[in-house]
């Protein structure tokens, strides 16, 4: 069958080629020294002078950056650590470029998408362009200062103010003191942060999804706390059977919160891939996941899950 979306696709595709070096030149140039700060000038000019302007208190503390496809997003200038990147290149840093090559290459205009750990709306504006009105996108973000911004650069989306979680009500989520994309739910990560907590709304998969229109595809990005919302949707996952895109991370974290998450969704009869530099998904062994984990070559990366 003839994919409606290709041209759409290819061009998106395109535009998103020369991300992971241009993240490269935001990594090389980070840190406090002076010279970090020159070369960052050096690179990216007037944008990152209006950028350190703001971050010293003498701009209004709000920017509306380009995402790469030309989109418009706005972010508040409080998270040095990742939207500076998103801010001079307008995508995340790191490897989550592959994972939007996916999204590019994979989602439809019927599919109904779970952004779990939505945070400002990247992936769920990245979505919109392909997801049409046959097509539904929910994106949950617990936090209200950051709920509100998400509902403002996502009005098509259906934007909800609370966690997924292994139970519905309240819960504590703790807030990351360097970064709001590292805020999370589980407690045991937390622990090594220092974090203070606030409490938000919580409710599970299951409960979410039994009100409407379950999921095709999840984005599951909840720092720690996969396993955790994989247990509250188990019904859900065993009967709509959505592709599945997490997070993971590397080394002892990965081992301790990542890898019981991939081996919940292995018992689902789920199989795991790893993203290609493409968005190409590659097939990744059951017994090779724990390897895959200690050795990731980043601090996180994503995985893929489809039904086996």
């Amino acid at each position: 069958m003839e994919d409606p979306l290709a041209a759409k696709r290819g061009r998106f595709l395109e535009l998103a080629a020369d991300l992971p070096a241009r993240c490269r030149l935001v990594e090389r140039s980070e840190g406090n020294f002076l010279a970090r700060k020159l070369r960052k000038l050096a690179l990216f000019g007037g944008r990152y002078a209006r950028w350190a302007a703001a971050r010293a208190g003498l701009r209004p503390g709000v920017v509306e950056l380009t995402l790469f496809w030309g989109t418009r997003m706005r972010v508040p200038y409080t998270d040095d650590s990742d939207f500076v990147t998103f801010y001079l290149v307008g995508a995340p840093g790191g490897p989550e470029y592959k994972l939007a090559r996916w999204f590019i290459r994979n989602l439809k205009p019927e599919d109904s998408f779970y952004d779990a750990g939505a945070s400002y709306g990247f992936y769920t504006m990245l979505a919109a362009e392909f997801i049409g009105p046959r097509g539904e996108i929910h994106a949950f973000e617990p936090l209200p200062e950051i709920h509100a911004w998400l509902a403002r650069n996502a009005p098509g989306a259906r934007v909800v103010n609370a966690a997924l979680w292994d139970r519905s009500g309240t819960a504590a989520l703790y807030i990351n003191p360097v970064s709001d994309s590292a805020n999370t739910l589980e407690p045991g990560v937390a622990g090594a942060q220092g974090a203070r907590s606030v409490e938000v709304s919580c409710t599970t998969l299951d409960e979410y999804a039994k009100e409407g229109r379950p999921p095709t595809v999840i984005k599951i990005d909840v720092e720690g706390a996969e396993k955790r919302l994989i247990e509250g949707g188990l019904k859900t996952l065993r009967a709509s059977r959505p592709a599945i895109a997490m997070e993971i991370w590397s080394g002892e974290n990965g081992e301790r919160f990542s890898l019981p998450a991939c081996r919940a969704l292995l018992d689902l009869g789920y199989a795991a891939y790893s993203l290609n530099e493409d968005g190409t998904a590659a097939p990744v062994a059951a017994q090779d996941l724990p390897r895959l984990i200690k050795d990731l070559p980043g601090v996180w990366d994503n995985l893929v899950f489809l039904p086996a």
